[in-house]
């Protein structure tokens, strides 16, 4: 096996050694030095010249510095040298499955050699391909492929952060496109705000998908297919729902108790007519005007989402081999975490009863016998920092000032591991998403990041993000990410793969669409072709919406 020389150390310190060499290599760039026993495996931290051109060479823009140098007397080769710091990360211990940190730097006069893909196979826990395997892209600057172990991504948790246009939405598209190989055919669930996702129905239809008589599944609901029963909700949801603030403490009580008698009696479950009927047997001559309110707030779930009967088939959402696109979008903030916590607190019911055995398949509406997964987008919606959650407006509409969503992804993101229910947060504004479900999901693919609060939080938050990775987050060029944490062996920078389908999340290029339009005679005034003010485009013409 030959591996290129790269340089010699010249020193080393607390902190990392520095080595010597005619190269100019970038940071976090993989390298390796040789002992009797181990190869160890090392990342460039910071490079800079090892001799400096006096300023006097530098001043004439017209003459090339090492032809002044040259003419000097100087020579021109000590200029070609750099000074390059770089961090031990170990040598890969087999039997423990990680990277063990050799607790020492190289000696002075060690050898330094560029690491080919002999000594990269170890930053990956799962080889391509095979089951468990989550392809997501290269080492950036390479051709070797990142593949993530699905089992840790799943089993605790993943996070995706990054700022607009970073490609964030992209990177989930190649970890579903992952997800739901043959290899792994895994069932996936996606809350999707803005309805971005709907572009992955095209995974059914693609033969790269399929093998034998397996072909992923990819079902999308709309906003007006989504219902919520009734005597699914809590009596604190409930409460969400009805008061806009005025409701007082009296009807609240009243309210509650009418509420516990009908789960006493129904099991649970009981229609709209009927909660009204339980209220209004409440009367006792001292309460109308309480009683009066509550039937009256009680109008709030007419229509909409709610319902007396349908409700959320978990089950039908969460097959083998099948992704459910939940498509909000349209819906306010407050009824989004409304629906959120119903689903994921029937989830984590189905799969937790299921594995203590109370759910079999004598209750198929409930009973899950296999591992699910979720995807969160804009997750801070979901669980945001502190106790708020509902955007402006939204009180009275489900949400209010608390997000009811986040208790249940709390305990999900704790307790979820042992029953087989996996999340992924993904959000463009980390500073907003609690800092304690962020620091649960143990494998993150973090992108651009220029906020300085976000980077903060990123930092705060995950244990193994280190400095020097928050210091690289503004600099990632769009499509790459630093991949860390449980789902790989050490971090790293990775150039995302293309995607197979197409990306509905991609920034329209207005521009190009409005003299598009122009050419086809198409106008909102209606002064061209003589339309009527609406814009009608032809079916061949893609506009990218």
């Amino acid at each position: 096996m030959t591996t290129t020389l790269l340089g010699i150390v010249l020193r080393h310190d607390k902190t990392g050694f520095t080595f010597i060499t005619r190269e100019h290599l970038k940071t976090w760039e993989f390298i390796h030095y040789q002992t009797d026993r181990q190869q160890i495996l090392c990342r460039i931290t910071e490079t800079e010249p090892l001799t400096e051109y006096p300023v006097e060479f530098l001043l004439d823009t017209a003459i090339v510095p090492a032809d002044v140098a040259e003419f000097c007397g100087f020579d021109p080769d000590e200029f070609e040298y750099y000074k390059t710091r770089a961090a031990v990360i170990g040598y890969f211990d087999e039997n423990l499955g990680e990277f063990i940190n050799p607790r020492m730097n190289p000696a002075a006069g060690t050898v330094i050699h560029r690491s080919a893909a002999e000594q990269l196979r170890d930053i990956n826990k799962a080889q391509a391909g095979g089951i468990g395997s989550a392809t997501i892209g290269t080492i950036a600057g390479t051709d070797f492929e990142v593949v993530l172990s699905v089992k840790d991504v799943v089993s605790q948790h993943l996070s995706v952060i990054a700022a607009t246009g970073a490609g964030k939405s992209y990177t989930v598209g190649v970890i579903v496109e992952e997800l739901l190989m043959p290899h792994n055919r895994a069932p996936v669930l996606i809350f999707d705000p803005h309805g971005e996702y709907t572009a992955l129905e095209s995974i059914a239809n693609d033969p790269r998908f399929w093998d034998g008589e397996y072909k992923p599944k990819v079902r999308i609901i709309k906003p007006e297919k989504i219902k919520i029963r009734i005597g699914d909700l809590e009596t604190s949801d409930l409460i969400s729902i009805i008061d806009d603030g005025t409701m007082s403490d009296k009807m609240k009580t009243l309210f509650g108790s009418a509420c516990r008698t009908l789960r006493k009696d129904s099991f649970r479950q009981f229609t709209r007519s009927e909660l009204r009927s339980t209220v209004d047997a409440m009367r006792d001559g001292s309460n109308d005007s309480s009683i009066e309110g509550i039937l009256w707030r009680l109008r709030k779930l007419d229509g909409g989402i709610f319902h007396d009967h349908e409700d959320v088939p978990i089950v039908e959402y969460l097959r083998i081999g099948q992704l459910t696109v939940m498509d909000v979008s349209g819906i306010s903030t407050g009824f989004q975490q409304l629906i959120a916590q119903v689903i994921l607190r029937k989830i984590f019911d189905a799969r937790q009863k299921t594995e203590n055995g109370a759910y079999t398949s004598d209750t198929p509406d409930k009973y899950l016998p296999y591992p699910v997964f979720v995807i969160l987008e804009e997750a801070h919606r979901f669980a945001p920092q502190g106790s708020g959650g509902g955007a402006g407006g939204d009180g009275g509409e489900g949400g209010g000032r608390v997000a009811k969503s986040k208790p249940i992804i709390k305990t999900i993101l704790s307790e979820g591991r042992k029953f087989g229910v996996g999340i992924c947060m993904v959000s463009q504004r980390p500073s907003k998403l609690d800092s304690d479900s962020l620091s649960q999901c143990m494998t993150q693919i973090t992108m651009r990041i220029i906020n300085p609060a976000d980077q903060e939080q990123i930092g705060r938050s995950i244990e193994s993000v280190s400095r020097d990775i928050v210091l690289e987050l503004p600099a990632l060029a769009k499509g790459h990410a630093i991949v860390s944490g449980v789902g790989i062996n050490t971090p790293t920078i990775v150039m995302i793969r293309q995607r197979y389908g197409r990306d509905r999340g991609a920034s329209k290029d207005a521009p190009s669409i409005w003299v598009r339009m122009s050419a086809h005679g198409r106008s909102v005034g209606g002064d061209v072709g003589g339309g009527q003010g609406a814009i009608f485009p032809d079916p061949d013409l893609d506009i990218g919406v």
